[in-house]
Order: C-alpha cells, then structure tokens, then sequence
C-alpha cells in the first residue's frame, strides 16, 4: 500500500500534467524546429563565406586575426545550436515518429555537433531518470570535478588537483567540455553495446565533422592557423554547452543513492529554472525551463514558457519550492557549491532534498 506521501505526490504530478494537456502544450511542432535549422544553417553558411573573405585578404593585420576568429567562435556556438535539437529529438520532442526523431538527432549530433548520439542518448537518458542522483547520474560523475567531499577523496593525481581547486577552475574548465564529450563519444564507440554498422556510420558522420572544417580552414589560412582556429571553434562549442547545461542541476541539493523519491519530487527538487527572456529562450535551447523540462522531456521547446507558467502557479499554491534565478547568479552558487567540497575536507555538502522541500520558504 502506498503511503499519504507518495501518493499526495503522484497526484501532484498528475494534476500539473492534466492542466499541461488541458491547455495543448504535448502537441509537436516540427515547423518550429525546421524553420530555425534552416536560420542556423544560413548563419552558419554566411560565416563560413566571411571566414573565406577575410581569408582572400592579401594583408594580415590585427583586425584580420580578430575578426576570423570571432567567425569561427560563432560558428561553435552554431554548433552547439544544432546540438541542442539533436537533445531534442533525443526526446521526441521534433517528431511524433520515433524513427524520424532518432535519425534527426543522429546527422544533427554527429556531422554537425561532432559527438556521438547514441553515447549522448543513453547518458542523458540515466541523467533524467535520476537527476542529482549519488552513484547514479553520470552527470555529477565527470572525472575533474566532485560534488561531494568522499569524491573528493577518492580521486588521485591530476584529477585531484583539479577538484581541489573546482570553484576557481570551473569557468576555465567550460572551455574543454566539447574535448571532454568527443573523448567520451569516441569510447563509446568502442564499446560493443550497439550494433558495428551503427558505430561504424557514427564514427564516419563523427570524423567529417572533426576534419571537415579543418581542412577548410587549412586551405583558407594554412596548416598552423587552421590548427589555432579549429581550437577556437571547439573551445566555443564546448563552452556554450557547457554553460547552458551546468545551471541546470549543479549545485542543487543531492539525492542519497539509495533514495526512493517520487518522480514529480525528484524533478522538481534537483532542477533550476533560469529566468527567462526570448534571448535566453533561443540562446540555451529551451534547457533555461529545466523544472518544465524534467517534468514533460517530450515538450516540444515553444510551449516550455507557457508549461512554465502553471508549473510556477502550482508550486506556488501547493507551497512547494520551485528554483529560479538569473543566469549569473546560478554560477555564484555553482562556483560555492565546488569551491565548499574542494578547499574542505570535512564539511558536508550533501543536503536532503526531503528537507530542502519542508524548508520555510522566504
């Protein structure tokens, strides 16, 4: 028999997702979705040309270095624009049908945002089953940084110089996530879960992503700038990812790994809301409505602002605590959260999420 608790909370989760129903916010919307490939696409077009311009210009100066390089950062955060619909349609969010969803998000991941879609798929799918999870999300496993003191304690040599400096590293370390998920990807790869002709077509799509451009770039500049440029483009990519994603989740209250929590619980608890606006909206891909996110992953990203809307005025009325904050103010409690279990080794960073939730709210 169910207890009063977790059945008060299943009906939480069943209400809020009446009224997500009632109001339409589960349909899909592909046009959406191909209308903005194709603007990222003209974008992405329009750099490459202007890259091509400054590189047919016969006098090297400043200005010239300047400017190739912001085209190629920009041109990393395009790719990290289509690795947010490849996260997407990961979710079926683009596509009622399965098959199209995965198909898009495999071209999208591997050619244009050059990381392997199966390996995204199955870590990202542990992630939302169990956010903030000890021993159970793979995103609060990454191998330079602890969210607790025993993974802290744990980790030896390099590693552990890094964790015990987190707080200070981290924005530093935003800069070499796109190297970090394209060693993971290729391990993946390697591993025999998935069939080879599956890996072999992810690896190719993969490799012409990674060598596409600096062959580009290579004979528009020569061999040693393309090597400067094609880092930019890749510590731009890893960057803007990195940035979107880190807010969601890190330094919000831990779940225990032998914790049973309720689904609408878990999502609510663990996750953070960054404060909207219709850039953020475009620029982060939907993932600033996290909370809403969690809670319906198939929403297509247009209704997210809206899902949020009744989600807040449901938390609000069930006194339930619902986290939001600006961008900046995010990565102030991140940068503390890291900074508590690096520099100590005897403090307890670990809160409840049950006892986040009874919390007098101010």
């Amino acid at each position: 028999m169910s207890s009063p608790l977790a059945t008060k909370a299943t009906t939480h989760f069943h209400e809020i997702l009446q009224q997500v129903r009632d109001h339409g916010l589960l349909q899909k919307r592909p046009s959406f979705y191909i209308i903005r490939l194709v603007v990222i696409s003209a974008l992405a077009i329009g750099f490459w040309v202007l890259a091509g311009y400054l590189a047919a210009l016969t006098e090297i100066h400043g200005a010239w270095i300047v400017a190739a390089f912001a085209s190629v950062a920009i041109l990393g955060i395009l790719s990290a624009q289509y690795g947010f619909i490849a996260h997407e349609a990961s979710h079926r969010q683009v596509f009622a049908n399965n098959k199209a969803n995965d198909s898009l998000g495999l071209v999208l991941a591997n050619l244009f945002a050059g990381l392997s879609y199966g390996f995204w798929l199955s870590k990202h799918n542990k992630h939302h089953q169990k956010p903030n999870q000890i021993d159970q999300d793979p995103d609060i496993a990454i191998r330079v940084l602890s969210f607790t003191t025993e993974s802290k304690e744990s980790k030896r040599g390099i590693e552990r110089w890094f964790s015990d400096r987190q707080g200070y590293l981290f924005p530093l370390l935003l800069l070499f996530t796109g190297f970090d998920l394209l060693v993971d990807s290729l391990a993946a790869l390697g591993r025999k879960n998935k069939p080879l002709r599956t890996r072999l077509l992810e690896f190719s799509l993969m490799l012409i992503r990674q060598f596409a451009p600096y062959i580009v770039l290579a004979l528009m500049f020569g061999p040693w700038w393309a090597v400067a440029l094609w880092l930019t483009m890749m510590m731009s990519f890893g960057l803007f990812m990195g940035a979107a994603f880190a807010p969601n989740h890190k330094g919000m209250p831990l779940v225990p790994k032998d914790a049973k929590l309720d689904f609408f619980s878990r999502q609510v608890l663990t996750s953070r809301n960054i404060k909207g606006s219709w850039l953020k909206d475009n620029l982060m891909g939907g993932l600033n409505y996290q909370v809403e996110h969690h809670l319906f992953p198939s929403m297509a990203r247009p209704y997210l602002r809206k899902a949020h809307e009744l989600v807040l005025d449901y938390c609000e009325k069930h006194d339930i605590t619902l986290v939001e904050m600006n961008f900046l103010a995010s990565y102030k409690v991140i940068i503390s959260h890291l900074n508590n279990v690096g520099l100590s080794s005897n403090s307890d960073p670990f809160v409840c999420p049950m006892v986040a939730s009874l919390r007098p709210r101010n």
